[in-house]
């Protein structure tokens, strides 16, 4: 994969809330002709304090790098980062800029994904704009209510994962999956991964390429 740092520009800045103002997009190196599906994987709280070299060197340890790379997917790879937890309105900012200055994305197959505070961010962003992605893989995460809109996903792909030994995350993460189910729909993934905790769960989500593989399967349009 071919790394770009992205610098959101400084008019851009004020919309972006806590937003860090360096983050990085992966391309293959081979360039096509084609458009590309678009992956958006969100870090989880120890991102917070990271550098974008320290991101960097995580992402190709056990992140969206590592993962992208055992996959063998043509797809670009957008990591942002954040200082506090993630808000759907700054990342739908981010996301409008991105698809304006990289005419290479196919805006019909854009995927969401992220564990821990990174799996909250997701479930958080495809509650409330569910349109803009294709599919998503919130992970090792908890905050899902029974209040939330689950009907608002009912057509939508959600392939859950988490450690089998993450605490609190491993109801959290099942509640969700069974309430999707009970809203009527038929494209949901659970996965939880047998004796992990949090941090093993996480390497289990950015080991296993079955729930990529899945989600390329859908597009927007269907």
């Amino acid at each position: 994969m071919e790394v770009r740092l992205i610098n959101w520009p400084e008019d851009l800045q004020s919309e972006l809330g806590d937003l860090k103002k360096t983050a990085f997009m992966a391309f293959p190196k081979n360039q096509t002709k084609e458009k590309l599906p678009l992956l958006i994987s969100l870090h989880g709280a120890g991102g917070k304090t990271w550098t974008i070299e320290e991101q960097l060197k995580r992402s190709s340890e056990v992140k969206g790098l590592s993962l992208v790379e055992l996959a063998h997917k043509e797809l670009i790879l957008l990591e942002p980062n954040t200082f506090e937890k993630w808000n759907p309105k700054t990342l739908n900012v981010m996301l409008d800029y991105i698809l304006k200055n990289y005419p290479e994305i196919d805006s019909s197959r854009i995927y969401l994904m992220g564990h821990s505070m990174g799996g909250l961010g997701t479930w958080d962003w495809i509650l409330d704009s569910p349109e803009r992605f294709a599919a998503a893989a919130p992970a090792g995460f908890s905050g899902v209510s029974e209040s939330d809109d689950f009907a608002k996903l009912a057509n939508f792909p959600v392939f859950g994962m988490v450690g089998g030994e993450d605490g609190k995350n491993v109801a959290s993460v099942k509640n969700m999956v069974t309430l999707l189910k009970a809203a009527g729909n038929k494209n949901v993934k659970y996965i939880a991964f047998a004796g992990a905790n949090h941090a093993q769960g996480n390497a289990k989500v950015f080991s296993n390429i079955e729930w990529i593989d899945w989600m390329l399967n859908f597009s927007i349009e269907n």
